[in-house]
């Protein structure tokens, strides 16, 4: 896992999403931009190919803006805030990660206690400076990762899995159990390792007549986020 995360550090690619939801299922596409450790750009495409939502973070702050609505969401970068704008209760780095196909925590031997594999086969890998925990699971071929699960404190936040692709990157699912929501994530078109503008992060100014939403005051916005 250590020699796969030296080998990426950023992506930019076109996505195909399939969201289930509540006994729907819904197809979007995105186009991304993400940059280890945690910068992240994200527009949804509507009809017509035209950019409905974009999604920004630095890693410090997050923002939402909602081009048809005309509203602009803003906060710091939380799991809470995240998940306000995408859906998933995890920190900016831990997505950035999982579409690069890495697991959400890095592995740093000397900040990583490291545990298993249990009953289930799984390693379980906790950062001593945080409250998150993973669980993965690893093929017995070449120990590339397969699924895995990750733990804020006690409280399971997401499960992910990754499938095999005819090649390239694998197609990713993405499982929120609270919200029992699940995203499918397959890459259309991607290029690894670009050296991206930094002006793909910077965090803009809400456009001018927008409706500004503070998410750091608890308030989340009704907009057509996963």
């Amino acid at each position: 896992l250590q020699e796969r995360e030296a080998t990426v550090t950023s992506l930019q690619a076109v996505l195909d999403l399939t969201v289930r939801h509540g006994g729907t299922q819904e197809y979007r596409q995105e186009v991304i931009a993400i940059e280890r450790p945690d910068l992240i750009r994200l527009e949804s495409i509507g009809w017509g190919g035209f950019t409905s939502l974009v999604v920004l973070s630095d890693g410090r702050r997050v923002v939402a803006h909602a081009l048809l609505q005309n509203i602009f969401v803003e906060g710091s970068a939380t799991p809470d805030n995240v998940a306000a704008v995408t859906g998933f209760r995890v920190a900016p780095a831990h997505l950035v990660r999982l579409l690069l196909g890495l697991p959400p925590l890095s592995i740093q031997v000397e900040k990583t206690e490291l545990y298993g594999p249990d009953d289930d086969h799984a390693y379980l890998l906790r950062e001593q400076e945080s409250s998150f925990t993973q669980r993965l699971w690893l093929s017995d071929d070449d120990l590339s990762l397969l699924r895995g699960e990750l733990y804020d404190r006690t409280s399971l936040r997401l499960r992910f899995r990754y499938s095999p692709a005819g090649h390239g990157l694998r197609s990713l699912l993405l499982e929120e159990p609270l919200k029992q929501m699940a995203v499918e994530v397959s890459y259309r078109s991607y290029n690894l390792n670009l050296e991206l503008p930094r002006e793909l992060f910077r965090i803009p100014q809400p456009a001018q007549g927008a409706q500004v939403v503070n998410l750091d005051t608890g308030l989340a916005p009704l907009l057509r986020f996963p």
